[in-house]
């Protein structure tokens, strides 16, 4: 689930006081690092266990390291280097490139897109920075993460919008356009209408309408401006929830629908095969070489 900034920064005022409190004096990683970087964890499902307070994940390079205490989670890495450690408001935390390389062990590829693509979007690192330290790294689950790096796509605004174009990307839709600006069309604030994924060209879009969407009334006006606008300019627009994310069978009435459009406006039918995102990442298939214009 999206997390609003507020949020974050609460849980990470409350991580490192814990952390300082509880006298913390290995480097911290996992979970934990991400907390202190103010970072989403994809997890992918309820209940929101981010918020919940669980032990400490420290990171050692051997089982001898390893500090036995009931609030301590010691994970072992035995490739880690002093370089792999920074210090962060009086605590020693992993860099950000690794800890998303010793988290890839125990998330699967389109988890490692999502926090790939937040850990950029954050500003934690550049995607050419932690292209070339997995590159050379050793870890567990680097084959997921090196699918992960192909499947990387700037501009992601939120982990759902990720989830949301990988499933519809593996399930025939082309290559959308993120946060796309619909041209010579505002709102009547001179603000640009923007979608959040897009295929200009066959004008269809997708809309994640979080929680926020329904329950702040300027946003929900907001967004029924929207729609009926992009409505009068012959866009199709797709409305999708969390429970759509959370649903197979509702992912693949929304590829379906979009697939009828396609070959309502093009005359061709698309393939609608569904791919795991390990095929989607082999960048030997068709699905890499019609890209979306703009992308």
């Amino acid at each position: 689930m999206t997390r609003t900034q507020a949020q974050l920064n609460d849980v990470r005022a409350r991580t490192i006081r814990q952390c300082k409190e509880a006298h913390i004096t290995q480097p911290l990683c996992g979970v934990t690092a991400l907390k202190i970087y103010g970072s989403e964890f994809p997890f992918t499902d309820e209940p929101d266990t981010f918020h919940v307070p669980d032990k400490f994940h420290v990171m050692v390079r051997d089982a001898s390291h390893r500090r036995r205490a009931p609030h301590v989670k010691a994970h072992t890495w035995k490739q880690l280097e002093p370089t792999d450690i920074l210090y962060t408001e009086g605590l020693q935390v992993l860099s950000p490139e690794a800890t998303a390389v010793t988290l890839a062990g125990t998330l699967n590829i389109m988890q490692q897109v999502m926090l790939l693509e937040a850990m950029v979007r954050n500003q934690l690192f550049t995607f050419p920075m932690f292209a070339d330290y997995a590159h050379k790294r050793t870890f567990h689950g680097k084959k997921r993460t090196l699918a992960a790096l192909k499947l990387y796509q700037d501009g992601s605004a939120s982990m759902t919008e990720t989830a949301l174009r990988l499933e519809l990307n593996r399930r025939g839709v082309p290559r959308l356009v993120l946060n796309y600006v619909v041209p010579n069309v505002w709102y009547p604030n001179g603000a640009p209408i923007t979608f959040d994924l897009a295929l200009p060209e066959m004008k269809i879009a997708w809309e994640y309408q979080g929680d926020h969407h329904r329950t702040d009334k300027a946003q929900y006006r907001r967004d029924a401006y929207k729609g009926n606008l992009a409505r009068s300019k012959n866009w199709t627009l797709f409305d999708v929830t969390y429970d759509d994310l959370r649903n197979q069978q509702r992912l693949n009435e929304l590829a379906l629908q979009a697939a009828v459009i396609i070959a309502q406006r093009t005359g061709t039918v698309p393939r609608m095969d569904i791919l795991t995102l390990q095929q989607l990442a082999d960048r030997r298939r068709v699905f890499w070489k019609r890209s979306s214009s703009g992308t």
